[in-house]
């Protein structure tokens, strides 16, 4: 691809082509090239006579394509952008026809020939010219529905396997969209608490996918993602319901203490370091027994996964007793819009929190395994920094629930900035 003559420099152009630059072209040499498929028509290039003003090649050859146009039809004639084409030279009569056939859109834009750079609308053009069009409809109803076909309203491959294969995102549409739909007519034959744990597992599903489009990175696993999160309701199971461990920490006794400095350190040193804790177990078993080096960001999601599965599992147990009790102790109305609220904080916003303070200990346990030097400190702060912001927001909302939302924000922010602390940092704890 060379030219063998001398091209002018206002007629030469220059592209940018497998890591070099090719040319001298004439633009129709550049159109051939396109349209054999040798150059792709969104490469970058420049006119040799204004080497700064970089673009797409198909820009330069729609320029060229309206040039030669407009120097070869009368003042009068119209073009009209159609996709990614220019298409002319036409009469105004010519372009009102072809409005009532539906071969132009009202909408699409177009410009007269001696005025290329004024570019208007079909209709307001067909209006200045005095002009107005209906499109025609084509036969009636099953007329048209005849000649559409049903190829486009009912396509065979609606009935195979490969609209699954070739789009995933199909598959989650109707994960997302239809799971709740698909169970409802079974739902009198479940027990109470299966009910609640179901549809749990349906907002976790959702939390889940958001986390994994947003968080993931090239070592996180689903396999594992969704062991992890099973692990740990398994643990919460074990360890609240079965062994009521918690309720030996005695500072779980004291959350309505006074004064209410004696609450906040019962609800960060009782409530908050034991559930963080616990929540950090399935982390420290990855962190222990991956066979490579896991990156923070990758322990950040699975921290996330962790505290969903937690959240939503307490969420559950809050449904079953504490929802319960308030719609028992109030009104039929009072009681049916609190707990409503209420049972969808439990599954939504709730459950998110608890998985950005695990995603916050997460960050730092993996920071632990990477410089063991400090690791005293890390697993302290992993520990310590969920903590007092689960404690806080808990002894915040027992007051009001305006009070808590300062400690949302500081959590999201706190987990955002970790995730985007430099590499300095990384190597100041390598020293």
């Amino acid at each position: 691809m060379e030219a063998d003559f001398e091209i002018p420099k206002n007629q030469a152009y220059y592209i940018y082509h497998n890591d070099g630059i090719i040319g001298p072209y004439l633009i129709s040499d550049i159109k051939g090239f396109v349209d054999a498929g040798l150059i792709d028509k969104k490469s970058i290039g420049f006119r040799a006579d204004n080497a700064s003003a970089e673009k797409p090649i198909e820009l330069f050859i729609l320029e060229n394509t309206r040039r030669q146009a407009i120097e070869s039809c009368p003042n009068e004639d119209y073009y009209v952008f159609k996709e990614d084409g220019l298409l002319g030279p036409f009469s105004i009569n010519d372009i009102r026809s072809f409005v009532h056939s539906g071969l132009v859109l009202k909408r699409d834009l177009a410009f007269r020939a001696d005025t290329p750079n004024v570019e208007k609308r079909v209709e307001e053009i067909l209006s200045e010219k005095g002009m107005s069009t209906k499109v025609e409809h084509r036969g009636n109803l099953f007329e048209q529905i005849k000649s559409i076909g049903t190829e486009l309203i009912l396509p065979h491959s609606v009935f195979t396997k490969e609209p699954w294969e070739k789009d995933s995102r199909l598959f989650i549409l109707a994960l997302v969209g239809l799971t709740l739909s698909i169970l409802m007519p079974f739902l009198p034959l479940v027990p109470s608490f299966a009910i609640f744990y179901i549809v749990a597992l349906y907002f976790s599903v959702i939390w889940g996918l958001f986390f994994h489009y947003l968080f993931k990175t090239s070592q996180v696993s689903i396999k594992l993602s969704v062991g992890l999160f099973f692990l740990c309701q398994l643990i919460v199971f074990v360890v609240w319901d079965i062994l009521g461990l918690p309720q030996l920490n005695p500072l779980y006794k004291l959350l309505d203490s006074e004064p209410r400095v004696l609450s906040a350190l019962s609800f960060i040193f009782g409530v908050g370091l034991t559930e963080e804790f616990f929540k950090l177990i399935p982390i420290l078993c990855i962190l222990h027994f991956s066979k490579r080096v896991l990156r923070p960001q990758t322990m950040v999601y699975y921290g996330l996964i962790s505290g969903i599965a937690f959240g939503v599992f307490e969420g559950v147990h809050y449904q079953m007793g504490e929802n319960f009790r308030i719609f028992s102790d109030t009104s039929l109305a009072e009681g049916y819009v609190v707990t409503f609220v209420l049972n969808i904080a439990r599954l939504t916003c709730l459950p998110f929190l608890h998985a950005i303070w695990c995603g916050i200990a997460s960050y730092f346990s993996s920071f632990a395994y990477l410089y063991p030097r400090y690791r005293i400190a890390l697993y302290t702060l992993a520990i310590l920094v969920p903590a007092i912001l689960h404690g806080l927001y808990d002894y915040t909302a027992s007051l009001s629930s305006l009070l808590t939302i300062p400690v949302v924000i500081v959590s999201v922010v706190l987990l955002m900035v970790y995730l985007s602390i430099n590499y300095s940092f990384h190597s100041r704890l390598a020293d």
